[in-house]
């Protein structure tokens, strides 16, 4: 019983790829602007001329939309067409040097291969101990171990259903619970406070971590009701430079790569006009 114990018009599948492999999440980082050459002349040569219409643009809020099971919101919009934008340079520029001959590819292909010659060109110095140490300081929640949270969890269900947790408390604190009820109990065993609190919220951590040890109490979270049994709680750790030192390097490294291939795109569109439909 629980009471126990303690392109082009044409968008393929890019945005999709990009959300998956880590060679181009340099193309998100920021809003890039190209806003001295929005302006276009009378007369551009269609190769040199990238346009976001209301096709495209609407392609891209479906992309999302099947992602993120929402519309992207105006300033999450932004990045994407600029994205898309910084896509079809790559893709174009990719034709322009004639790495699609002699194989039938793909567009995704063609604009990796273009990717891979970006990042081989691109030199960066190497970080001291001192811009590492920022770097450690300004991203610890990415590198700190986290508090651990070890506890079970029985969800009752929303808001409304205050009345019914207390209902379930009694009977599992008499040992009378269903059979149902028992297989409704889940383990947590030392899981991350910080996941804990993306699945829960931040006031049910503090609220969890502050109930006696090895004991059933009803519990709220932002979602609704549960009945809980907090069984342990592990302190985090601050990490030292040293410990973390060979990650530390590799992800600042990467992060002044991907700033000089950002660079690098953003200097090759300087050939191209680029025209911004309005939004329908």
């Amino acid at each position: 019983m629980l009471g126990g114990g303690s392109g082009s018009g044409k968008l393929p599948m890019w945005l999709k790829a990009f959300l998956r492999e880590p060679l181009i999440h340099f193309l998100a980082i920021g809003s890039l602007i190209f806003a001295a050459h929005a302006a276009v002349a009378p007369s551009v040569n269609k190769d040199r001329l990238i346009e976001i219409t209301p096709e495209v643009r609407q392609s891209i809020v479906e992309i999302f939309r099947r992602e993120r099971s929402r519309d992207p919101t105006e300033e999450e919009l932004g990045p994407l067409i600029d994205l898309w934008i910084m896509n079809e340079i790559t893709y174009r520029e990719a034709l322009a040097q004639g790495l699609d001959r002699g194989d039938e590819m793909i567009r995704e292909r063609i604009m990796q291969k273009m990717r891979l010659l970006i990042f081989g060109n691109v030199a960066v110095a190497e970080p001291t101990r001192g811009e590492l140490q920022q770097w450690l300081d300004d991203r610890r929640a990415r590198y700190d171990l986290a508090g651990t949270l070890s506890f079970f969890e029985v969800p009752i269900g929303g808001p409304e259903t205050a009345t019914e947790a207390a209902n379930v408390l009694r009977q599992i604190q008499s040992g009378e619970e269903a059979e149902e009820i028992r297989l409704r109990a889940r383990l947590f065993a030392k899981r991350p406070r910080t996941t804990i609190a993306e699945a829960f919220g931040n006031e049910f951590v503090d609220r969890l971590v502050a109930l006696p040890r090895g004991e059933w109490q009803t519990l709220q979270s932002r979602s609704g009701w549960h009945i809980v049994r907090l069984d342990g709680v592990e302190g985090g750790h601050r990490v030292t430079l040293d410990e973390v030192m060979d990650q530390v390097l590799y992800d600042a490294k990467q992060e002044r790569i991907r700033t000089a291939a950002v660079a690098a795109i953003r200097e090759i569109g300087k050939s191209y006009v680029i025209r911004r439909s309005a939004a329908p």
